[in-house]
């Protein structure tokens, strides 16, 4: 077969490869040209940049008092920008009296006006970084325009309208991010929005419980998880009713949440759901009983320890070794289940606290010469022993 440059013609052949060569260098020298000016340009941006930064940084209070005239600043994009980051980073660590103050000259010199502009107006990235912008403000006039964009076509635009809300803080913000919630479902991915919420409702969560009512399916489940962390002790009832819901996942957050309330209530819902049927909700109760730590709770940790799941009997054991002035009468009722599984956890969660020596210690008083005593010193003992053996399979092998 012939060649592609058999066909061309062979006096011109040497002139159309010296012709590529000029021109891949040209090529080549134009690019490495660009680099050059680009970086060039970068750094005289840069030195500019950090001269004017100083510069408003030494005149900072008087700008923010009005001696300096807001002409200095406001007619230079570049000044005008360091200003405003030099306020978001004032707003971040204010006392309540200070933080109205900034929001006030922010209001007073229209940053905000020409913030929520660009937050509207923007293309791609400026539009973005205005909305995250806006949020830092901490302004609940922010909101509105906030709450536009959570109805934009681009996910990277609603995911920076869900930070704006929830850089803002305020418990109003909550509302147009509850109700996407509700008639959109997931369009944003769960955690930033779950996130937001968090930040929005931490000093009301009681604004989450009607939506909560009627949430279902995933959504409920987000809802369930929130409230479950900034729970308060007036929210009980709906934690309790919480409990019996028919999904695992908001039973479990239900579980998280009953650390705060009254212990006559808590105590009968977490003893429910310590034998649910979802190994991750027993799992939760569990640790939940582990926060509340109440000697009540010692018999349904005793029975936790007979669990199927061996992660919630390391939890439960975990739990029980808490108890130290009933740790005697616990380890009796452990040896005298005769479960082996019970008794290397228990074992295990002791070593892990420090305090399996001390516990052995004890029994071998010569003052405690009981068959009680024995009894149990030589159960753990034997546990120990079994411990560093070939361990047999659980009994129920229950899928994780």
């Amino acid at each position: 077969m012939e060649s592609f440059s058999n066909w061309l013609p062979h006096s011109n052949s040497g002139y159309f490869l010296m012709d590529a060569i000029f021109a891949s260098f040209v090529g080549i020298a134009a690019l490495l040209l660009f680099i050059v000016i680009r970086r060039a340009r970068r750094r005289s941006y840069f030195r500019r940049h950090d001269f004017q930064a100083f510069t408003i940084r030494k005149q900072w209070r008087e700008i923010l008092s009005g001696a300096v005239d807001s002409g200095f600043w406001r007619g230079d994009p570049m000044r005008r920008a360091i200003v405003q980051d030099f306020l978001l980073r004032e707003l971040d660590t204010a006392s309540p009296k200070d933080r109205s103050r900034f929001q006030e000259f922010i209001r007073a010199n229209g940053l905000l006006d020409a913030c929520i502009e660009q937050a509207r107006k923007g293309h791609a990235w400026q539009r973005r970084n205005a909305l995250v912008t806006l949020g830092a403000t901490l302004m609940p006039e922010a909101i509105s325009t906030l709450a536009e964009a959570l109805d934009d076509c681009q996910l990277e635009t609603r995911l920076a309208a869900v930070r704006g809300l929830g850089r803002t803080g305020l418990t109003q913000a909550a509302k147009p991010l509850l109700e996407r919630l509700m008639t959109d479902g997931l369009n944003i991915p769960a955690h930033p929005i779950s996130n937001a919420l968090l930040r929005c409702c931490e000093e009301h969560p009681e604004v989450l419980l009607p939506y909560l009512r009627r949430a279902k399916g995933e959504v409920r489940e987000i809802l369930a998880r929130i409230a479950a962390e900034i729970a308060l002790p007036e929210m009980a009832d709906e934690m309790i009713l919480l409990a019996g819901d028919p999904l695992p996942e908001v039973r479990a957050s239900a579980a998280r949440a009953l650390t705060v309330v009254p212990l006559p209530l808590a105590l009968p819902a977490l003893a429910g759901l310590a034998r649910d049927p979802v190994w991750f909700v027993r799992l939760r109760a569990v640790a939940s009983l582990d926060v509340v730590r109440h000697p009540r709770a010692i018999p349904i940790l005793l029975e936790a320890l007979r669990d199927a799941n061996r992660f919630v009997r390391l939890r439960a054991a975990a739990a029980l070794s808490e108890f130290i002035k009933e740790r005697t009468h616990i380890l009796e009722n452990v040896v005298d289940t005769h479960d082996r599984y019970a008794l290397h956890a228990m074992i295990s969660a002791l070593e892990l606290a420090g305090d399996f020596g001390k516990v052995v210690e004890d029994l071998s008083d010569p003052s405690q010469h009981d068959a009680a005593a024995t009894r149990l010193l030589d159960a753990l003992r034997e546990g120990v022993a079994n411990i560093w053996t070939a361990e047999p399979v659980d009994p129920v092998a229950e899928k994780v």
